[in-house]
């Protein structure tokens, strides 16, 4: 799993939502107003995630403007001790029975049918790494899930970041996981690269994480190069730079490896609208971490170094 840099690759950006609910399982809406609310907020695509259903839903498709896709959400056992896990799979077709399958075993089974699993809300799920560690297969963590906010447990960096330090490339997800009719709908979201509103582009993007995840934030573009750096002891040596544009913030964070990255704040009643930093290494990975003025973030993917 790679980085790679969307804010320069080819297409134009999408905005959509990977985790939602209807009266099929424990929504309000029924699935045909559930796709209308969001195609009539300009969402690009929305993916069906029944709990334990799987839909079909290609008659709400919208060709050039917007794409219906098939999902679910699966709870398979733990065997770790915790609490039961909660996986979305995106794009699946036929359902998926997680009864007698080790967690790893059922997001084999999604991938089997062409689509990609997200670990739901860990947070919220009480999960530790002791119950993250062992799972293999995903592309994905929720790193915002707007459900959760109703516990005051929506936010999941921790997880994601032990995630990276210890297993290594992970994407995060911001999604809504919308059960309800407005607490929980367009709160979080991710603006996916594609050069086109297709399924196999947009499940393509995804699995190459040319997407960003975002509350509210908009971040506009995104330079990576290599420079010249002197060290300490007085040697020449290559270092990553990265400099980030996006919509006004009170910080912006690179985040690295445990105890490494750097918080640029704004001062003197200034916001930011930019930042830049010079990554030497050590960080492993540096993920950028926009807040505005409201607390609300957006997030990109991890470069690893």
């Amino acid at each position: 799993m790679q980085f790679v840099n969307p804010f320069k690759g080819p297409g134009q950006w999408y905005k959509g939502n990977a985790h939602s609910h209807s009266t099929v399982s424990d929504g309000r809406l029924t699935i045909e107003e559930r796709f209308a609310q969001f195609q009539e907020a300009g969402y690009g695509f929305l993916v069906l995630t029944d709990h334990g259903h799987v839909s079909d839903v290609s008659s709400y498709d919208v060709p050039g403007e917007f794409l219906a896709i098939s999902g679910s959400e699966l709870h398979p056992k733990n065997p770790y001790g915790g609490s039961t896990y909660h996986i979305v799979a995106i794009d699946i077709h036929e359902p998926i029975d997680t009864a007698d399958l080790h967690p790893s075993g059922v997001i084999e089974k999604i991938r089997e049918q062409g689509g990609e699993a997200i670990l739901c809300h860990p947070y919220w799920c009480g999960h530790t790494i002791i119950d993250l560690m062992p799972l293999h297969g995903y592309i994905g963590v929720e790193v915002y899930n707007a459900t959760c906010v109703g516990i005051g447990k929506g936010v999941s960096e921790s997880h994601w970041d032990e995630l990276l330090d210890k297993i290594g490339p992970t994407f995060g997800f911001a999604v809504d996981d919308c059960h309800g009719t407005e607490h929980d709908v367009h709160r979080g979201w991710i603006h996916v690269k594609s050069e086109k509103l297709e399924l196999p582009a947009i499940m393509d993007a995804l699995r190459r994480g040319a997407f960003y995840s975002s509350m509210g934030p908009e971040i506009h573009d995104l330079d990576i190069s290599e420079v010249e750096v002197t060290t300490r002891e007085g040697d020449k040596g290559k270092a990553t730079r990265l400099h980030i544009h996006c919509s006004p913030a009170v910080s912006i964070a690179f985040k690295g490896c445990r105890s490494t990255g750097r918080n640029y704040g704004a001062h003197n009643g200034e916001l930011l609208t930019e930042a830049e930093h010079i990554a030497r290494g050590s960080e492993r990975y540096i993920r950028i971490e926009i807040t505005d003025p409201t607390g609300k973030k957006a997030w990109t993917n991890p470069l690893w170094l």
